[in-house]
């Protein structure tokens, strides 16, 4: 009976402890987040406030800025994706991002309908955790 256990206990902990080991996710940039269409957000606004969210389109108005504060300088990138019917969001994200007018991309983030801080104003707004071309 002894000798039963043990070899099932010893069968069953590798596969528990395989079974729990998950892989290493940076967590500046994991978010856990839902692929939507544009118009899926649009529609449903407050359904998606403050959700991770995944869309893809077309960067259009973009724009590199820099938000100044008393001791220093961030820069920022801010653009409109939209679809193909010309539905959009704007995102917002830190850094100088390499992008070009009318490249596609996938954007990964926050989706924020209303939310104001001290730096700045998010409306209808995605804040980008990552931003990746679409080949």
């Amino acid at each position: 009976m002894k000798k039963a256990s043990i070899v099932v206990f010893s069968i069953l902990l590798p596969l528990i402890v395989t079974g729990c080991a998950k892989e290493w996710q940076n967590p500046d940039t994991a978010l856990p987040a839902k692929k939507l269409k544009i118009t899926s957000i649009l529609v449903s606004p407050h359904a998606y406030d403050s959700a991770g969210v995944i869309v893809e389109g077309k960067v259009w108005d973009l724009t590199f800025n820099i938000l100044e504060e008393k001791d220093s300088e961030t820069p920022y990138t801010s653009f409109k994706i939209a679809d193909k019917d010309g539905n959009f969001i704007n995102v917002f994200a830190l850094g100088h991002v390499p992008l070009l007018e009318g490249d596609l991309v996938e954007v990964k983030g926050i989706y924020r309908r209303e939310y104001i801080t001290e730096r700045h104003s998010f409306i209808n707004e995605i804040e980008a955790v990552s931003i990746e071309k679409i080949k």
